[in-house]
């Protein structure tokens, strides 16, 4: 009986020695310290910060000493050395302190003051593994799968809790390496997960495992990422400027031909959904001879790069589109073949010819002013681009599109009029303008039927 009256009273001096420890800062020095019930120091103020004791029979409070966090015992004395960056890594020493657990059983990244190298420590503050690393994180994980990244030589890597590096230290950021290392503590998707990373001595970017080992070349001037489906295989990456699609292998799926990474995607999506490949072109230019051609999807050539420019087949996998040789434009079909001569002055004519065409519409129904680039003159040819009124005029214009009483301005002798389909003056060129033609060409369109 007197061994528990003994207990208890211990028990009770210490809780009333405990709650006696009341935090205050002194106005003068403005540090912190602790006070008893009778509103003297029981612990000297000495603190830059400090924060409420806490715990049960093993009290401690988080303070902070010369820029850098510990914790003390109701004594005062220090039992987590003030080597911490912030006061919840402190807290957490203090709690492994407090459930008296097996020094060493949990470390945290400390940083040494003498050179600012990073290591880790027990809850005591002793140093586990040496300060050697340019940044350390928090241990992640359960036994015996936990890591903690560390930085060495401006890359991040982990290791586990034997301090051996089990994720080489290959990438750019902390994030990254966390990633990596969540893979590996649950050992999954090791043939399928892949992250960017930049090789240090070329600049290039390519692909690690969560191991962080290449298996995707560094070669490669700008990267997507892999989608966190890993059913997903493909990623976007340029090269020489230019944009394609690799599988998780690191093979080409299509050739980095594409202008935007964009372009590169909506090339792939078109494979994905089993579009036939010769249905699908899209106008780029080739790297060496800065020519325009068309791609397939996979980035081949499908119209070889001949040309000075070229415009989208409709939606990418129409008919025909137009296409700029020796200086003019023309139209052509989605097989490489020219439909009309390259006669026409804009695209937009060549693309009217080309839509002509694709609607069967009557050759000849619809005729194009151009310039005859040997004599200076101008006529009028159809849809494939040959005469039909020969080049005789100092200057044309579209003809009036009415379907059966067509007129078209064109000057002559310094003077407008305007002509029918058969290239004759049916309004006599007696104006200034092409503007006045045109009105009286309207009118007689109104009143006359061919």
């Amino acid at each position: 009986m007197k061994k528990i009256s003994l207990l208890l009273a211990l028990v009770a001096a210490f809780v009333w020695n405990a709650d006696a420890q009341k935090l205050e800062m002194q106005p003068s020095t403005k540090l912190y310290g602790y006070k008893n019930n009778d509103g003297a120091w029981q612990i000297a103020p000495q603190f830059a910060y400090a924060f409420e004791f806490q715990g049960h029979f093993k009290r401690f409070a988080v303070v902070k000493v010369d820029r850098f966090w510990g914790c003390i015992d109701n004594r005062g004395q220090l039992i987590v050395r003030n080597i911490f960056h912030t006061s919840q890594e402190a807290e957490a020493a203090g709690k492994e302190w407090e459930k008296g657990d097996e020094p060493g059983k949990w470390l945290f990244p400390a940083q040494n003051p003498a050179d600012g190298k990073w290591g880790f420590v027990d809850y005591y503050g002793n140093w586990k593994f040496e300060p050697v690393y340019e940044g350390a994180t928090l241990f992640q994980g359960d036994e015996p799968m936990s890591f903690a990244s560390v930085k060495t030589d401006g890359r991040w890597g982990c290791i586990d809790r034997k301090g051996v590096m089990v994720i080489e230290p290959t990438f750019m950021a902390k994030e990254h390496s966390e990633l990596a290392g969540k893979q590996w503590v649950n050992s999954r998707h090791y043939d399928t997960w892949r992250y960017p990373t930049k090789d240090k001595e070329t600049g290039k970017w390519g692909y690690v495992n969560y191991l962080g080992r290449w298996v995707i070349a560094a070669e490669y001037e700008a990267y997507d990422y892999f989608g966190e489906d890993h059913n997903y295989i493909y990623a976007q990456v340029k090269k020489d400027g230019r944009w394609g699609s690799i599988d998780r292998n690191g093979n080409n799926v299509s050739r980095c031909i594409f202008y935007t990474r964009e372009d590169a995607d909506y090339a792939l999506s078109q494979k994905e959904h089993g579009r036939n490949i010769n249905d699908w072109r899209l106008p780029v230019t080739d790297i060496a001879s800065g020519k325009y051609g068309w791609v397939d999807y996979e980035g081949e050539w499908a119209i070889s790069p001949i040309y000075e420019g070229a415009t989208h087949f409709i939606n990418d996998t129409g008919l025909f589109a137009t296409c700029k040789l020796d200086g003019r434009w023309a139209s052509i079909d989605n097989n490489g073949e020219l439909l009309s001569l390259n006669v026409f002055t804009l695209s937009s004519e060549a693309y009217q010819a080309g839509y002509e065409w694709d609607n069967d519409q009557e050759l000849g129904h619809w005729l194009y002013p151009i310039k005859n680039p040997e004599t200076g003159y101008w006529g009028y040819v159809n849809f494939k681009g040959r005469w039909v009124i020969e080049p005789t005029f100092e200057d044309a214009k579209l003809f009036i599109k009415t379907w059966n009483n067509r007129a078209a301005p064109a000057k002559m002798d310094g003077r407008w009029g305007c002509i029918d389909h058969t290239g004759q003056f049916v309004v006599k060129n007696i104006y200034t303008t092409s503007a006045e033609a045109y009105e009286a060409g309207r009118r007689w369109s109104e009143k006359n039927k061919f």
